[in-house]
């Protein structure tokens, strides 16, 4: 408790990023305990009588023994310390490790990293088993989202209806987006426009992109599709679903949704694999 007062103490003096104290101060908390134990060993060690001196000396053999079965030991302190000096990743960054792990970092030591799934998990990993690291909070992120309208829905309505969702999602949820010195948005949602004729003929596909922070992209994508929805159904305006178109022998035709055939159309499933990781 002394040790981390201190740290934080020094630390609140400093000018640093708030994620670099954190991470700074979470290894040096890990060095300051091996430390502490160590010097703890060796004052029992001297209350029994045993002489710390001639422990010292033999120290240097048994380390040579024991060196051969702590080298991945040793290499997860030195993948720690480049982990650190190389600015990967801080205390609090979202990250994906190795493409398997997703979530935010909660500690950084000298053996190990903690990371904490949008699950709720908590995985840690030792440092030399990190080969590669994705980090969210170092890149700009863009949120994607599509919906697809019936051929026959006016193009005129369903633009003003996705202009409507895009002021809206600014005037609500502002802080979502990426902003520059003056506070301007970079990237604020926008039409990018109709961005494919679906080949199973089930209407035009609309994509709405907007610039989000790190933390905020699936939220973001969450709340626009859920907007998206809610107007189309204020303003009247259907979404496309799979349907099947049969003739009749008297020459008049059947529309069916395919849903009511018992039928499964893949493409929603292949949207859903647009955005690995992403939180239900």
């Amino acid at each position: 408790m002394v040790i981390r007062h201190l740290v934080s103490r020094l630390f609140a003096a400093t000018k640093m990023d708030e994620n670099k104290e954190k991470t700074l101060a979470a290894l040096l908390n890990s060095a300051s305990r091996y430390i502490i134990y160590a010097l703890a060993a060796m004052l029992i060690l001297d209350l029994f009588g045993v002489p710390i001196t001639a422990l010292l000396a033999g120290a240097g053999v048994v380390g040579l023994a024991i060196g051969f079965g702590a080298q991945s030991l040793v290499k997860d302190i030195i993948t720690g310390f480049f982990i650190l000096f190389e600015d990967q990743f801080h205390v609090g960054d979202f990250v994906e490790i190795n493409g398997t792990v997703t979530g935010t970092v909660e500690e950084l030591g000298l053996r190990t990293t903690s990371i904490r799934e949008w699950s709720g998990r908590k995985v840690y990993l030792a440092n030399s088993e990190i080969n590669r690291v994705r980090n969210f909070n170092r890149q700009q992120l863009r949120a994607i989202v599509t919906a697809t309208f019936p051929f026959d829905e006016d193009p005129v309505r369903v633009r003003a209806t996705l202009e409507e969702v895009c002021r809206d999602m600014v005037e609500q949820h502002r802080d979502y987006f990426l902003a520059d010195a003056s506070g301007a948005l970079i990237e604020p949602p926008q039409i990018y426009g109709v961005t494919d004729i679906d080949k199973n003929d089930k209407g035009a596909q609309v994509t709405i992109i907007a610039l989000t922070k790190p933390q905020s992209l699936w939220t973001v994508e969450k709340v626009l599709r859920e907007m998206v929805w809610q107007k189309c159904n204020a303003h009247g305006i259907r979404l496309a679903y799979p349907r099947r178109v049969y003739e009749t022998q008297g020459g008049s035709t059947l529309s069916l949704a395919a849903d009511a055939l018992g039928q499964e159309s893949g493409d929603w499933g292949e949207r859903a694999g647009q955005f690995p990781g992403q939180p239900g």
